[in-house]
């Protein structure tokens, strides 16, 4: 965890909590559940995927990720996390190795929290950077989660 984490505010906490969670073989998608609202949204990638309404729905998205990938692994690094009321910004490396290739990629996400739960998850990511690391064409990145593979 980087210097300072530590002494983040309650809603920056809950978002760390959540974020650790995701590490590991496997993502602790019930531990990630538990933090989400009822009306939890949130979009892998904006703007090219689609976004998932609901505590069970990202559950299950969650579950077919497992399936495909591991959590975030060593290499992994949140570099900067900042707040503004509600909303939580963080910048952070991903390490995670999907069909046997290990793949680092940088992301920006932001979580908006209400009421002590995770209400929106959005995340920035170059989808380019990532489909090259896997020797795939940037136009299928999202095919596996289309549920048709």
């Amino acid at each position: 965890m980087p210097e300072g984490v530590a002494n983040k505010s309650e809603t920056e906490q809950l978002v760390l909590d959540f974020i650790h969670a995701a590490y590991g073989q496997h993502m602790n998608i019930e531990a990630m559940a538990a933090l989400m609202a009822d009306d939890f949204a949130w979009q892998l990638h904006v703007p090219l995927s689609p976004v998932v309404v609901g505590r069970d729905a990202a559950r299950a998205e969650l579950e077919k990720h497992n399936s495909l990938s591991t959590g975030m692994i060593e290499g992994s690094e949140i570099r900067t996390i900042v707040s503004s009321g509600d909303t939580v910004v963080v910048e952070r490396i991903d390490v995670n190795s999907m069909n046997g290739v290990t793949v680092k990629f940088f992301v920006t996400a932001i979580f908006e929290v209400r009421n002590g739960t995770i209400t929106h998850w959005r995340e920035y990511w170059d989808t380019s950077h990532v489909a090259r690391q896997l020797g795939i064409d940037p136009a299928h990145m999202f095919d596996p989660l289309a549920g048709d593979s």
